[in-house]
Formats: structure tokens, C-alpha cells, sequence
């Protein structure tokens, strides 16, 4: 007579129960970084972002995004600023960057750290439909290296996003306190071109989910912090792909309206964890 073995059934049931939590969790973890792609941040591509966070744990690795810069007889600059962002808090996030740069101006090329970049951005609310999803960011950009200004630079910024049934509408507006920086040791001209004493942009995007795709164009105004400067325009248009689970890409071009009619590429790369099975899942 075959005698039943109870001891083989209640392996099977943990087994099971495991291997189906493990695949929830790696499916949580991808669904973080799958939307990737959806994401405005400042610079990549656009230089308006939008309002949204990224989650709460998830741990963001911009890998050395760069811009090309340059106008006809005017020379080159070559920005690169690795990033690490981090969900820290519901709809928080905490950015850490370092800036560098490569000037090339009349046969002289100057090569330096622009400063230490820190930043955090704050959801206000999820998007209703009567109010536009809100959030407010604060970055100070802290000196350090041959192009870094005199002083440290807090800016604020408010940030909006509405989303209709062609796309994405964004809006932002920032301020820069702080007194004119003193000329840099280095001689380079217009080191500091990047601090702004107020900017606002705004910007459209169409997303195409099914593809991981988003293209978008922006139109934006600046005050720069130097004396005597006039308000710019420039307007840029870029794109975001995500080409795996876990890496996004993302391309623009632009060019100033105004001045020396400067035209500029960006080109980056996202690499996007999700630490959930460390802090227990997203809340």
C-alpha cells in the first residue's frame, strides 16, 4: 500500500508563496524605472522640468549627461554633471551634482569643476482635475572648482504640470538670491552664464507610452547674473527614450534667440533602482 509522505505539501507552499513575492518585487522595482522616460528633469533634455517626483526609495544615476555650447567665432563649452537623485520622502527628492566644464575660447581651453549642486524638489499635490500637479524646488549651487562662483547661489522654483488629452503642459519660474559674483581666478568669460537671476519657461511634451517614447519642445526666458546683461530667449526641443527596464536616453537641441544666436546639444543617460525590498515597498 503507498503511504502519503505529508511532509513533501507543506514544502511546496512557502516555495511557491516566495517565488511569487520575488517576481512582485522585481516587477515593482521595473515599474519605477519603466516610466523613466516620463520624467522632465532640469536638463534632460528640456531645461523646464516637470512636477513630478521620482518615487519614494528609488535611487536615479544620471550618468555623465552633457551639453555642447557654441556660437560662430565665439568658441565652445563642453558641460558635463553626473547627478545622483534620490526618493528620500513621499514626493521628495533630493539631487546631488557635480558640475564641470570645458571652455574653449580664442585658442585658450580651461578645463574645472563649476561648483557642488544640491538640490531638492517637493510635490505639492497629484494632479486633479481642477488643479494642475504642483511642486517647489530648492537648489544651491556650492563653490568648488576653477568655474565656480565667489559665493554660494540659493534658487527657488515653482513648477507646474497639466495634462491634457495632446500632452503635457509645464511651467516654471525661478529666482536666484545673492549679489553679482566677483570675476573668476581663471579669466574665463562668462563663467557664471549658467546662474540666472530669474528664468521661466515653458514647455509641452507628447508622451507615447506604449513605445517608452516622449518628445517635447520649450521656449524660455532669462536674466543672467551678470552686470549689465539683457534678458535671453532660447527655444530647444528634445526627446527621451527608454531603452530598457532600468536605462533611459535622452537627446535636445536649442539654440538663443537672442545675443550671439548660441546653439547648443544635450545628450544623457538614467539608470533607475528601486529599493523596495530594503525599505518595504513604496508609500
Amino acid at each position: 500500500m503507498q503511504t502519503y509522505d505529508s511532509s513533501r505539501r507543506p514544502r511546496a507552499v512557502p516555495t511557491v508563496v516566495a517565488l511569487a513575492l520575488s517576481l512582485l518585487t522585481l516587477a515593482a522595482q521595473a515599474g519605477h524605472a519603466q516610466t523613466d522616460y516620463y520624467n522632465l528633469d532640469r536638463g534632460r533634455p528640456l531645461r523646464t522640468e516637470d512636477a513630478l517626483p521620482i518615487e519614494r526609495h528609488a535611487l536615479e544615476w544620471q550618468i555623465a549627461p552633457f551639453r555642447i555650447s557654441g556660437a560662430s567665432g565665439a568658441g565652445s563649452v563642453l558641460s558635463l554633471e553626473p547627478e545622483l537623485a534620490w526618493g528620500a520622502l513621499p514626493r521628495t527628492q533630493v539631487e546631488l551634482g557635480f558640475p564641470l566644464e570645458r571652455w574653449q575660447r580664442a585658442g585658450r581651453v580651461v578645463t574645472g569643476g563649476a561648483g557642488v549642486d544640491v538640490s531638492v524638489l517637493h510635490a505639492l499635490n497629484a494632479e486633479t482635475m481642477m488643479l494642475p500637479a504642483l511642486a517647489l524646488a530648492a537648489r544651491v549651487l556650492v563653490p568648488m572648482g576653477a568655474f565656480a562662483a565667489d559665493r554660494a547661489y540659493p534658487t527657488f522654483t515653482a513648477i507646474a504640470t497639466r495634462t491634457t488629452s495632446l500632452g503635457r503642459l509645464h511651467a516654471n519660474a525661478s529666482y536666484t538670491a545673492g549679489a553679482m559674483p566677483e570675476s573668476p581666478a581663471t579669466g574665463a568669460e562668462e563663467t557664471h552664464g549658467e546662474l540666472s537671476r530669474w528664468e521661466a519657461g515653458i514647455a509641452v511634451d507628447r508622451p507615447f507610452p506604449i513605445r517608452a517614447f516622449l518628445v517635447g519642445a520649450e521656449l524660455v526666458a532669462r536674466s543672467p547674473l551678470e552686470r549689465g546683461a539683457s534678458v535671453e530667449w532660447s527655444a530647444a526641443s528634445g526627446v527621451r527614450y527608454q531603452l530598457s527596464p532600468r536605462l533611459a536616453l535622452d537627446l535636445g537641441a536649442g539654440r538663443e534667440l537672442s545675443r550671439d544666436g548660441e546653439w547648443f546639444v544635450t545628450f544623457g543617460s538614467a539608470l533607475s533602482f528601486a529599493l523596495l525590498h530594503r525599505f518595504g515597498g513604496v508609500r
